[in-house]
């Protein structure tokens, strides 16, 4: 039997990927009894991934929104309304002209996800994301599709569970990818930083901060988080090992509970205090106690020496304002200064009132010890 020819557009109701946005009524309906090929086909059409943060994308050809590459027969856009009925109805239906239980089973499964992507983030189940970095400050700066075609971009790809409201570290936040695209920017802020050095990160969620900081500086991060996130966190540095061996740096995940940082251990790192010179976190004030565990930890670990620093940034979010204050308050007090700062824009999954990606404005600092936090008297001073 001669294999089965490939789809074509016309078969499922579409027209050119160039074309105008096709509505849902364009498309076969369940009353012309389409095959099981053809549906499956429309549903892959109409999938929702989770959008692109980054505006312009680097490999200078079109993307899909995960950051994924664009797929072998090219998607056509289609119009959002009226799919969630659409996808209902093939839910609801026996789909009686169909005889493989298998073809029927896979439609309804594949249209009930089409319908819970549209749900929002916390209806869209396990995902996997992409995200690019760039290894240098002219590769951050520069969109030209020149530069992206250099060895300055690394694309670390991330595994998210299904987001609950009780594991909110298992999602990448704007934040995160911000900070890691600034690592290269920050090289001249940062500590001296040798093949003996460890970094810290708190708070590390998904690992996209850690693990692009084990890429960028070439150097090995512990990442740590509570134990539920840890899991997820030892997944993801598995996942992108080969990206972390070909730039020599190296990644690790630990428990830390920012209230108890003494508890911390690690093979290689008995848990002393004082013995980091660099600690990243990325999102780590979201409720009113965050800042006094934060800073609890940062005091702890942070090395005392001169060229130690602390680079956090943060969502500049709504009614967070006096959480934020706390935070730097909290910092000076224990003798940190900003030594460097900004504001940049990057981007979430939920939308605004247009329905379209949201803007996150977000404030980086570097912090550092202040002179009088360190004074001649403490032998780690002069390190």
């Amino acid at each position: 039997m001669p294999p089965p020819a490939a789809l074509t557009a016309l078969d499922l109701g579409l027209g050119g990927a160039d074309d105008e946005p096709l509505h849902v009524l364009d498309l076969l309906q369940l009353y012309s009894k389409p095959s099981a090929s053809v549906l499956l086909s429309i549903l892959s059409d109409l999938r929702s991934e989770p959008p692109s943060w980054q505006a312009t994308p680097k490999s200078g050809t079109p993307r899909s929104s995960s950051g994924a590459s664009t797929p072998a027969r090219p998607r056509r856009k289609i119009k959002s309304e009226g799919v969630p009925a659409y996808l209902t109805k093939i839910i609801s239906s026996p789909l009686a002209w169909i005889d493989s239980d298998e073809d029927r089973e896979q439609i309804w499964d594949l249209a009930a996800k089409r319908l819970s992507e549209r749900s929002g983030r916390t209806a869209m189940g396990d995902i996997s994301r992409c995200f690019q970095i760039p290894l240098s400050a002219k590769a951050s700066q520069d969109d030209s599709e020149e530069v992206a075609d250099t060895a300055d971009w690394i694309e670390i790809t991330l595994h998210e569970p299904a987001l609950a409201a009780d594991s909110l570290g298992l999602k990448t936040w704007a934040s995160s990818y911000l900070l890691a695209k600034r690592l290269c920017l920050l090289r001249d802020t940062l500590p001296p930083l040798n093949k003996y050095t460890l970094i810290l990160e708190l708070g590390a969620g998904t690992g996209l901060v850690g693990l692009a900081t084990a890429a960028v500086l070439q150097q090995r991060v512990i990442l740590t988080d509570l134990p539920a996130i840890v899991p997820n966190l030892q997944r993801n540095i598995h996942k992108n090992a080969n990206i972390l061996t070909t730039r020599q740096g190296s990644a690790s995940a630990a428990v830390l509970d920012w209230s108890m940082p003494e508890t911390f251990t690690h093979p290689g790192h008995a848990g002393e205090a004082h013995s980091f010179s660099l600690i990243l976190a990325a999102d780590p004030v979201y409720d009113a106690h965050q800042p006094d565990l934060l800073v609890n930890a940062i005091d702890y670990h942070l090395e005392h020496a001169e060229n130690a620093r602390v680079v956090i940034e943060l969502p500049l979010r709504e009614g967070f304002a006096a959480e934020r204050q706390d935070l730097r308050n909290r910092m000076e007090v224990i003798g940190l200064e900003i030594r460097e700062q900004g504001e940049e824009v990057g981007y979430d999954d939920w939308t605004d009132h247009e329905g379209e990606m949201a803007e996150v404005r977000c404030w980086w600092a570097v912090w550092g010890w202040k002179t009088s936090a360190l004074p001649s008297s403490m032998p780690w001073a002069s390190r």
